[in-house]
């Protein structure tokens, strides 16, 4: 790394004795107002979740142009993939593939599934090496996770070798397209896996599931809400999985509201990216070597250094996510947040505080 000799000049931390939290990847911002309004005016916590969940089904498959037999939802994600892995995987020698370092709780479906994983070591770059993946599919081989965009490197399948990789595998393998942070991408070269999943379908490869979340770019981490599409015959498996009335009434409402709220959501996240945009490049400039990211955080190959980087990072009152002996993932954040984390990433290379004064004009700060 190089030493900075021009102090930036950053946003005073806006908290006193408390943690700027940037290691959950959750949105800054709160939901849309009008999600905020449907569900304080709508969920009535003495009664029942719909147990079908079937305004939001419907809401779904319009949105997906999916049939509604083919949604799948889950209380996030997470829910939804360890359905499959169960689901897919049935027997001791099955094995669950996905590149690392990764989402942590692939490694708990795999251990509850009593299955094996099976890891590819990401190789850098801001792509995902799909013919390393290829490469080491074996006989055991039942369910391939990609994760696209990667978390928690931001890097990406993109189209063309995305569609040559599943044409690549067998119908007894299943893949599951992870796409958490999709809304996040704005390379017009990253597929839109949904309508992947429907070339395949229609091909008479029943193979690919797709995953999504409310939890990111809609601001509903708390609500619990993930969702995809899958064949018919895997997405009823999936459901009859769930665990009765899964979906609470809040996260129904919530979702269906969100589905509406486009034009907010949209806004917020043009917020995160041009954040992100802010924040590799400064990094950059001060002598870190972050890869481009496609998604709400970016990631920094520190390699043994992480785990300091990240005490330094905590002492300093930033919560990151510390992936051991990887890197450190840092959710993007308000300006102020990010502001803080930069400071922080800035004395960490040269030993003294940057500047605090602000980085915009009067008039051009966040909004709250």
């Amino acid at each position: 790394m190089t030493t900075d000799t021009n102090p930036p000049q950053f946003m005073t931390p806006r908290r006193i004795g408390g943690i700027t939290r940037l290691a959950a990847n959750e949105l800054p911002q709160a939901p849309p107002a009008p999600v905020r309004a449907a569900v304080a005016d709508q969920v009535q916590l003495n009664r029942y979740p719909d147990p079908r969940s079937a305004t939001l089904v419907t809401a779904l498959a319009e949105h997906l142009r999916t049939p509604p037999e083919q949604i799948m939802l889950g209380a996030g994600s997470s829910s939804i993939l360890q359905r499959l892995t169960r689901i897919v995987c049935t027997s001791p020698d099955d094995a669950v593939l996905w590149t690392t370092p990764a989402f942590d709780a692939f490694d708990t479906f795999t251990r509850q599934a009593g299955v094996r994983a099976q890891r590819v070591p990401h190789t850098g770059g801001d792509a995902l090496d799909l013919d390393s993946v290829l490469a080491a599919v074996t006989p055991a081989t039942r369910m391939i996770v990609v994760v696209n965009p990667h978390n928690p490197t931001g890097a990406v399948a993109r189209t063309s070798a995305l569609r040559a990789f599943l044409s690549s595998l067998s119908d007894n393998v299943t893949i599951v397209l992870d796409e958490a942070y999709r809304d996040f991408v704005t390379d017009p070269d990253v597929p839109d896996g949904i309508e992947l999943a429907h070339a395949q379908w229609t091909a008479g490869h029943e193979n690919v599931a797709v995953v999504r979340t409310f939890s990111k770019a809609h601001g509903l981490a708390g609500a619990r809400i993930g969702y995809g599409v899958a064949p018919t015959n895997l997405a009823r498996k999936v459901h009859d999985a769930a665990i009765p009335r899964e979906i609470s009434t809040t996260a129904q409402i919530a979702g269906v509201a969100a589905l509406k709220s486009r034009t907010s959501t949209g806004r917020n996240i043009s917020r995160v990216v041009a954040e992100r945009s802010r924040l590799l490049a400064e990094l950059r400039r001060i002598g870190y070597t972050p890869g481009e990211s496609h998604g709400n955080y970016v990631w920094l190959p520190l390699a043994e250094d992480a785990g300091r980087f990240a005490a330094h990072c905590y002492d300093d009152g930033v919560l990151v996510l510390d992936i051991a002996d990887h890197g450190v993932r840092v959710t993007v954040g308000t300006p102020m947040d990010n502001d803080s984390f930069l400071r922080s990433a800035h004395t960490w290379i040269t030993g003294r505080p940057p500047s605090a004064r602000p980085t915009f004009p009067p008039g051009n700060k966040e909004k709250r």
